[in-house]
């Protein structure tokens, strides 16, 4: 049974069709607020604008045209996948960690019901976070360092596998450039080093500064995909930075960062 609204034309249109209209529209927007920011929105806005072209050219029955357009898509969706490769991966990971925080969130909440710590001293860990980074900064020790409530296998698995007990001396000992594993990043997770030396993906944001390093375009990165706190210590001059949610914040003081990890470790993700 056919249930229509209303005609244009000779076009009948269901409610099926409206809805069809709402949930593309919607996720037209949601992709287009995902890479909002990044050199890929002008892409992604040539592709919208090219498959209006092959709709309406297909409706008027323009068969010459809606050949070559059509065989342009089947050869463009590949190119597609290529340029947008980072945002794909970033986007599956960021679907990933909220499936994997949600599958858990109940015996969180059931937990935190009875007073029962989620395995990790919280406090702990802020302190030595704290620490450790006040030490790197004042030594103007280069360091990238991941806070992370989920599993992050896709980032771990770029790197060298710890999976030891957070401490001070373990980060100053990584951090140092005269060993193995102080290029590239550290992913913590509540109170352990997980593994060291990784490689994050790189933010294209266009509105990214300009005193800003490789470091900070890597934090930001990493923040776009997945609900962690990412702490940037720049070589050059110490200072201290943090990315959350896709967007940074430069140059903080020792009070905002004691702040953050507040927020963080004490309290919530903000």
């Amino acid at each position: 049974m056919q249930l229509f609204l209303f005609t244009i034309g000779n076009l009948d249109i269901r409610i099926l069709d409206v809805l069809d209209i709402i949930i593309v529209a919607y996720l037209i927007y949601f992709v287009y607020k995902y890479i909002r920011g990044s050199a890929a929105v002008n892409i992604f806005i040539g592709v919208i604008l090219f498959l209006i072209l092959l709709a309406v050219v297909s409706t008027l029955k323009m068969r010459l045209l809606s050949l070559i357009l059509g065989s342009i898509a089947g050869i463009g969706l590949i190119g597609i996948l290529v340029i947008f490769q980072p945002e794909i991966r970033r986007f599956l990971l960021m679907i990933g960690n909220n499936t994997m925080k949600g599958r858990f969130s109940f015996f969180d909440k059931y937990l935190k019901k009875l007073g029962i710590e989620n395995f990790t001293n919280s406090k702990s860990a802020f302190d030595i976070i704290l620490k450790a980074v006040k030490s790197l900064s004042s030594k103007k020790t280069g360091a990238l360092i991941v806070l992370t409530k989920t599993n992050l296998p896709a980032l771990i698995n770029t790197g060298q596998f710890l999976d030891c007990k957070l401490n001070v001396k373990i980060l100053e000992t990584i951090f140092n450039k005269n060993t193995p594993l102080h290029d590239g990043a550290v992913i913590i997770q509540g109170d352990r080093i997980m593994a060291a030396s990784c490689i994050l993906p790189v933010s294209s944001n266009d509105n990214f500064p300009t005193q800003a390093g490789l470091r900070h375009r890597a934090a930001l990165g990493v923040s776009e995909g997945t609900e962690n706190l990412t702490i940037v210590i720049s070589e050059e001059t110490g200072h201290i930075s943090y990315t959350s949610n896709g967007k940074l914040f430069y140059n903080i003081t020792n009070d905002e960062l004691k702040i953050k990890l507040e927020q963080y470790y004490l309290y919530k993700l903000g």
